[in-house]
């Protein structure tokens, strides 16, 4: 997702939006996903390590909430490419989303930034007075008071994006059910309409990603709230957390022509390598 589009970004000197969207995505969930592993190896091999400060988890909260708001910008991209509604205001963003898409971009890492510090956990902790949960902090999320208010504050920042992305996956699955009336309705008199691959792959994305991150906040929070303590349930848990910034991707991937035919291309090209160096070792 980030390989590919950053060389097709040097080679022409421009990113169509649903490429500049997985690039974004696909950057900021490898990010993600190196913090959680490091995170996951501290906690289990050195857990008297204290190389994961506030600042890490921050960070971490950072990446996270840039991979949710991407996720939606994603949503709404096929949102404006596939629904079709009769209505200035959608009109109007539909024609000038692509200009516009940078600016989302922006405005999405500033309001990640803005979420992602101790100001804004502070702000959480007063506003809904967290500190009668308690002050025990956490092994798995060792900043602010406890876990309450971390979860809290990670609830009410993925509002926004999240209801974007509702929202979009509402109006497309709409129009894909007026479509199949249409469908139906024509079959009647002899016309039909032309298939409609890229609602069913735009509703399985968003389905599939709806499924992760519904088991990611879940998992999430088990873990953190100290729930997992037997090593299976423990293990199950962490899975869970990283099938959904990893599972997603390859399904992004499969779902995308220019992905999926590079990724081909590439495992073509190594069974090839690996069965020259099998002969190789044979002679």
């Amino acid at each position: 997702m980030v390989i590919v589009n950053l060389i097709h970004l040097l080679t022409h000197r421009k990113l169509g939006s649903c490429d500049l969207i997985l690039a974004c995505l696909g950057l900021s969930r490898f990010i993600v996903m190196w913090l959680v592993s490091y995170m996951f190896f501290i906690s289990y091999l050195a857990p008297n390590f204290s190389g994961t400060g506030s600042t890490f988890y921050y960070v971490l909260l950072f990446f996270n909430y840039l991979c949710l708001w991407f996720a939606a910008w994603l949503s709404t991209f096929y949102c404006v490419r596939i629904v079709n509604i009769q209505r200035y205001i959608f009109t109007v963003f539909k024609t000038h989303f692509d200009d516009l898409l940078p600016f989302f971009i922006l405005v999405s890492v500033v309001i990640s930034a803005l979420c992602s510090n101790p100001a804004a956990e502070s702000g959480i902790s007063q506003t809904f007075n967290m500190s009668r949960y308690g002050s025990e902090k956490n092994s798995f999320v060792k900043i602010g008071e406890n876990f309450a208010t971390f979860s809290t504050l990670c609830v009410i920042v993925s509002i926004p994006p999240f209801a974007l992305f509702c929202v979009s996956a509402g109006l497309v699955v709409l129009c894909l059910v007026r479509h199949m009336k249409k469908m139906k309705t024509q079959e009647r008199t002899g016309f039909r309409e032309p298939a409609l691959d890229a609602h069913y792959r735009a509703v399985k994305m968003m389905a599939t990603f709806f499924m992760f991150f519904f088991l990611y906040i879940t998992a999430f929070n088990l873990y953190g709230l100290g729930k997992t303590t037997e090593d299976l349930r423990s293990c199950i848990v962490i899975f869970l957390i990283g099938a959904y910034p990893s599972l997603h991707s390859v399904l992004l991937v499969n779902g995308n022509h220019k992905l999926k035919n590079t990724c081909v291309r590439i495992l073509q090209k190594a069974n090839c390598y690996q069965k020259e160096v099998i002969e190789r070792i044979r002679d």
